[in-house]
């Protein structure tokens, strides 16, 4: 694939490259490539949570919470047994 970017685009990839944040071009628009697929995902994610709120599909903050803590708990168990 040939990109034509604009010159201030390019200009600050270039950058990136000369301050050694990635050691190519192509390692610099893959990483900006993987951030907008990252956002594109969040951006269904929120979607589908504003479709369940509007379906009345949720959870009170006490449960969200103690789900998360329970999580927590596992994961440190999990690292300390390790």
């Amino acid at each position: 694939m040939n990109l034509n970017l604009p010159s201030e685009v390019n200009d600050f990839v270039k950058g990136l490259v000369a301050q050694g944040r990635y050691s190519s071009e192509e390692d610099a628009i893959v990483e900006g490539i993987k951030l907008l697929m990252g956002r594109e995902q969040l951006r269904g994610e929120i979607q589908k949570g504003v479709k369940q709120l509007d379906a009345g599909e949720f959870y009170d903050e006490e449960t969200v919470f103690n789900e998360i803590n329970a999580e927590i708990d596992r994961v440190e168990a999990e690292q300390q047994g390790s």
